[in-house]
């Protein structure tokens, strides 16, 4: 495809620089194009879902997404691969990273080590189970992810009912991983979704009248919240999950998240049907959070994407559309966000990808620059490079 710049529309705040100096430029390569389709061992891959990023030693980068024949979840999901040895300007042949089996499979994280090697944690999920448990693994790549050690078994719980994110570094040189975990309630809610997207407690929920032709999803079945998993090893293992955010009924999951010069680790979280983005701090690098609570940033229940860039600035690329509690929306445009004020305020906004269902970017800083990727329709990956105006932000220590 083409991969000339494109300038996008951005709305600037009052205070910040004017607004000639405030465009951004973005460019879009397909890696992985499902509607075309893959053929491979007498299956068609078609599905390309939640697309991962990863800098390999050498300089290549990784780019990884759920796929399968058609949909997810379904058995037959695996996870994908494509290389670009040019830093993103083109893209390999997709191959197998994993495959599925008796279970679908997923890799949710891949962290490039000192010596060279690449180190993946990965799962695999019974798809009929709808993402509420998970089975994981470590493996690691001496060639630089072309080829991987045998899988190395770990549980973040006995009742492996969790879900890891995209790690963040903290000052103390610990790795935290937003995660999602899903408990199974003992008595589901039965109510309309309108009706528990406003519930302020479990008690408040179960109260709640039933809907006329109740049919409780994996939402109203398991409660669904987000804690930080956290590990000093820089090869990751030694996993420990700390004390987890409950404290909304319908679900917070699918976490993001940054730390502030004061220290501070702030979680972005997706609330299913909750029209906005909620928020949790942590003092303490993880181990406690305040109680989540409702942010002005729009969301049609999808998952963000917060990132320090190199200048000192946050980013968030986002769906910025929904903003009504109840209620779904389109996942489009996709934007980006940043913040001069440690998230204080957003001085630029900027809706950069438009046309279809937008989801889930995964950003990377590579040669100083943003770029990230993404889903789109459920039938595409693509990598976005992000030229971005200059800001008033203190370089990150």
């Amino acid at each position: 495809m083409m991969r000339s710049w494109r300038m996008v529309a951005v709305a600037v705040l009052a205070g910040a620089a004017c607004a000639a100096a405030q465009e951004i430029s973005v460019r879009e390569t397909v890696v992985f194009d499902g509607r075309a389709g893959w053929a491979h061992g007498g299956v068609t891959y078609r599905l390309a879902c939640g697309a991962s990023l990863c800098e390999a030693a050498n300089g290549d980068l990784i780019c990884w997404w759920l796929s399968g024949t058609d949909n997810e979840p379904s058995r037959d999901n695996n996870v994908l691969a494509a290389r670009s040895t040019d830093r993103g300007k083109t893209w390999g042949a997709p191959w197998i990273l994993v495959e599925a089996g008796a279970e679908a499979a997923a890799v949710t994280s891949m962290q490039a080590q000192p010596d060279g090697r690449l180190v993946a944690l990965g799962a695999g999920w019974p798809s009929e189970l709808q993402y509420t448990v998970w089975h994981y693994f470590r493996m690691e790549s001496k060639d630089h992810g072309a080829t991987w050690s045998a899988r190395e078994s770990f549980r973040l719980r006995p009742e492996e009912n969790v879900m890891l994110g995209r790690p963040v570094r903290l000052a103390n040189g610990e790795f935290l991983f937003p995660a999602s975990f899903f408990e199974k309630r003992p008595v589901p809610l039965t109510a309309p979704i309108e009706a528990l997207a406003r519930a302020q407690s479990e008690a408040e929920a179960l109260a709640l009248p039933p809907a006329p032709d109740a049919r409780p999803d994996k939402f109203c079945t398991h409660l669904h919240g987000a804690s930080a998993v956290t590990t000093a090893d820089p090869e990751l293992r030694g996993l420990t999950e700390h004390a987890g955010i409950r404290n909304r009924p319908l679900g917070l999951l699918e976490g993001t998240a940054v730390q502030l010069r004061d220290g501070r680790v702030v979680m972005l979280m997706r609330a299913e049907y909750g029209g906005f983005l909620w928020r949790a701090d942590s003092r303490d690098n993880g181990r406690t959070w305040t109680v989540a609570r409702q942010t002005d940033i729009p969301n049609p229940t999808s998952l963000p994407a917060l990132l320090r860039l190199p200048d000192g600035r946050i980013a968030l690329i986002h769906n910025a559309v929904g903003g009504v509690v109840g209620r779904g929306a389109v996942r489009d445009p996709l934007s980006v966000w940043l913040s001069d004020d440690e998230m204080e305020t957003w001085s630029v906004k900027a809706d950069v990808i438009t046309g279809g269902q937008l989801a889930y970017p995964c950003p990377l800083i590579v040669d100083g620059r943003l770029v990230f990727a993404y889903d789109r329709d459920r039938r595409e990956t693509r990598f976005v490079e992000v030229a971005l105006p200059p800001g008033a932000g203190t370089p990150a220590k």
